[in-house]
């Protein structure tokens, strides 16, 4: 399995999965010459998604998707909520629903989409395996419950959200209303989130994790990757040593992880 993430971030989002038999894009909040931009800077552009996956309406996750699929007619999965929330996502011919909590595949990738807290019609994460390795998607939520945090076990990697630093945002340009949004529970998560998340509840199956969606107004790359890296050096067993933490970008892909 081929991981890595395109894009993360308020510019727009997306993370490719490949395998043998299937190729997947994660949202796709940038167009087509972005896309293909970002995918020969990782060194696969020889590869051809075959269909997108969308976990909730907002524009940073699906804005590339119509002109995409203009250029390439590939089916797009989304839930009924989101679907109807995104106006161009009703127009598609190629929509293929799938039930949240209800596991479908593709090609040779089981995928398990389930619910997260944000403020979208129907926001989702997946699970993805190829039946040797494992992995998640868990951006854009206000918070991890135990049912999200349960999905985080026994993967392979990761990709999780570190959106913010705390006082950066209080302290920050953003207007109250807008801070109030991202610091709720169906907002974004934080540095300390996650960072809490690593000390307490994972389960250091992961072999590697992205850190993603950081804002470049509330928070600063070495900020996140500092707080993660505390987080998994406080562990009795010292995960830091295990685990390798990734940093994601809003304009060009982070690494390419071969599993």
């Amino acid at each position: 399995m081929r991981v890595t993430v395109l894009g993360s971030g308020s510019s727009g989002n997306c993370t490719l999965v490949a395998t043998a038999e299937a190729c997947l894009l994660i949202d796709l909040g940038f167009g087509p010459r972005s896309l293909e931009r970002r995918m020969r800077q990782a060194g696969i552009d020889n590869l051809r998604p075959e269909a997108i996956l969308i976990t909730h309406g907002h524009r940073d996750h699906c804005q590339g998707v119509g002109r995409f699929v203009d250029q390439n007619p590939v089916p797009v999965y989304t839930n009924p909520g989101t679907r109807a929330e995104v106006p161009q996502l009703v127009e598609l011919d190629c929509w293929k629903p799938f039930e949240t909590g209800r596991p479908f595949s593709i090609g040779d990738i089981d995928i398990e989409p389930f619910p997260i807290p944000h403020d979208a019609a129907e926001p989702v994460g997946f699970r993805l395996t190829d039946g040797k390795t494992s992995g998640v998607v868990a951006t854009d939520l206000g918070r991890l419950g135990p049912e999200v945090i349960n999905k985080l076990r026994e993967c392979d990697w990761i990709v999780l959200e570190s959106n913010h630093d705390e006082e950066m945002l209080r302290v920050g340009p953003y207007p109250w209303r807008l801070k109030q949004r991202v610091l709720g529970a169906s907002g974004h998560l934080s540095n300390e989130a996650a960072a809490r998340f690593l000390t307490h509840h994972f389960d250091g199956s992961s072999r590697h994790i992205f850190l993603a969606h950081l804002s470049r107004k509330n928070n600063h790359p070495d900020v996140a990757l500092y707080s993660a890296k505390r987080a998994l050096a406080s562990r009795r067993f010292a995960l830091l040593e295990s685990c390798r933490l990734h940093l994601t970008h809003q304009s060009r892909p982070s690494i390419v992880l071969e599993l």
